[in-house]
């Protein structure tokens, strides 16, 4: 293990990185009014790897002002990068040149009698060169979201095929069984043309006691990072996720304050859609036991990315704060489809792995389940955190809790986040400004809150598979993308065993 103490450990769990400050909200797509005569570019790629390549460039209008002659056409401003058809409205299909050479910039425009011209850019990465500087890692816990790890592999595949890593590599950790895993790498064979998955270790068991120790994901996380070295690692845990909620919570029903006899909270609700939330017993990891674990890793983690449920949540995030430079999560549930990592990836592999992009990566999963994923069900919202900034919150949030008022609060109208009939988790940043009593403390409290945020995106709404199982409002004047399960009477006692509790919100008298 002293080996690896010298190794960047990156951990993967956003996606890309513009540190924009402050910029917080972002309203969900909006219905073209009646006159509306523009275009707008939904979803295309934007960043494109060297190779040659055909790809599409899609864009919504008002269909009002549609007639049987209306013709839409498109343009390339350069030459490695032609319109091979715009005869279908709401796409226009183009092809890239391979590019040998070094980045470069083109603009498609996009017209039509009676709508605005607009025009989009796209980029297009020069030929990779050089050892790996990145090396991404996928934590798959548990065996019951399977089919959906197999998806988001699939979907990593594409972008690897798309040449979007370049030298860099892709290791994976992931459940045969309850008791089996294997660790294999995923990369882009050429000369065949095809990504490729080799075995690297099989494991078993994976665990010498009921659950995964700190000592055992240390150990997971030690090997991947071996088995590819870099200068940078991103980590992906991917599974169920609950926050700070504890595995000893979750297992015995003892600290369950308010809840009514035969209720059990950690079951979903009959025919609910599959979200990221809880799951298997011998992988439900306590947030302090990863932490440990990758401390006794060694490794320094660039960033982490949850792909699991309400892992934006101020608790556990404090817990964390010391496990990686940043960390992408979401502060509600996620669907069974998780992050789209065929669009995820290029933004954490930002220029050949260079740096990676976690708000453009947070920002592809946020614009994934606005506009392409197909359901009456859906969870938007994730959040970028810099961890260099949670100390900090931390001490402005205790200087609001020393002169705070909760004689006022009535947390019926307080933002929650799931569908519990007494509700886990609030929003944390409307909490702290309705116990303020202190005006400059407040001030600063905000003020270091969107330092430590760098970016949050969310629909204006959320799903949730348990309890009252829907759709629910998210007021975006007041989210601020982090919860807290300080307003909640569900879990009493064990919230009063978090560090957050103790080192911020308990005050000696």
């Amino acid at each position: 293990m002293s080996i690896l103490r010298s190794i960047n450990f990156a951990v993967l769990l956003s996606l890309s990185v513009v540190l924009f400050c402050g910029c917080k909200k972002e309203a969900p797509i909006v219905i073209p009014e009646v006159n509306d005569t523009s275009i707008n570019v939904v979803n295309y790629e934007g960043v494109y790897s060297y190779l040659e390549q055909e790809a599409t460039i899609k864009y919504t209008i008002n269909n009002d002002l549609l007639t049987p002659d209306t013709t839409f056409t498109a343009t390339s401003n350069v030459s490695w990068v032609s319109i091979i058809s715009s005869s279908e409205i709401g796409a226009i299909e183009i092809h890239i040149d391979r590019n040998d050479g070094e980045r470069r910039e083109a603009e498609i425009t996009i017209s039509a009698p009676g709508y605005d011209t607009t025009t989009t850019s796209i980029t297009q990465l020069g030929l990779p060169t050089g050892d790996a500087t990145h090396t991404l890692m996928f934590f798959f816990c548990g065996t019951s979201l399977n089919r959906f790890f197999k998806k988001n592999l699939e979907d990593a595949m594409v972008a690897i095929k798309a040449g979007v890593i370049g030298n860099n590599r892709v290791v994976i950790f992931r459940q045969d069984t309850s008791s089996k895993a294997y660790i294999n790498e995923l990369y882009y064979d050429e000369a065949n043309n095809k990504c490729v998955e080799t075995r690297i270790r099989d494991i078993s068991p994976i665990t010498k006691n009921e659950v995964l120790s700190p000592e055992e994901i240390s150990q997971y996380i030690s090997l991947m990072a071996a088995v590819a070295p870099a200068e940078r690692y991103g980590l992906v845990m991917a599974g169920h996720g609950h926050g700070w909620i504890t595995r000893e919570i979750i297992e015995s029903d003892s600290d369950i304050s308010t809840y009514s006899a035969g209720y059990n909270p950690w079951i979903p609700a009959a025919g609910a859609e599959v979200t990221r939330d809880f799951g298997e017993s011998n992988v439900r990891m306590n947030i302090d036991e990863i932490a440990e674990g990758i401390e006794l890793s060694g490794v320094e983690l660039d960033y982490i990315l949850f792909d699991a449920c309400f892992m934006s949540n101020i608790e556990a995030i404090y817990d964390l704060r010391n496990s990686a430079n940043y960390i992408i999560a979401s502060p509600t549930e996620i669907m069974g489809n998780g992050f789209p990592y065929h669009r995820t990836l290029p933004y954490l592999f930002n220029n050949y792995g260079e740096s990676s992009d976690y708000v453009g990566a947070a920002e592809s999963y946020y614009k994934f389940y606005r506009d392409e994923y197909v359901s009456n069900y859906r969870c938007g919202s994730v959040t970028v955190y810099d961890c260099s900034k949670i100390e900090a919150l931390a001490a402005a949030t205790r200087e609001v809790v020393k002169s705070a008022s909760y004689e006022n609060i009535n947390t019926s109208k307080l933002q929650f986040y799931e569908g519990q009939p007494i509700h886990f988790f609030y929003d944390f940043g409307e909490w702290v400004n309705v116990i303020a009593t202190d005006d400059e403390a407040l001030k600063n409290f905000n003020t270091t809150l969107d330092e430590c945020v760098v970016k949050t995106f969310s629909l204006d709404s959320f799903y949730s598979a348990y309890g009252n199982s829907g759709t629910y409002p998210i007021d975006l004047d007041v989210y601020s993308g982090v919860t807290t399960s300080a307003p909640s009477t569900a879990f009493p006692n064990g919230w009063m065993t978090t560090n957050w509790y103790n080192d911020v919100i308990k005050l000696e008298n």
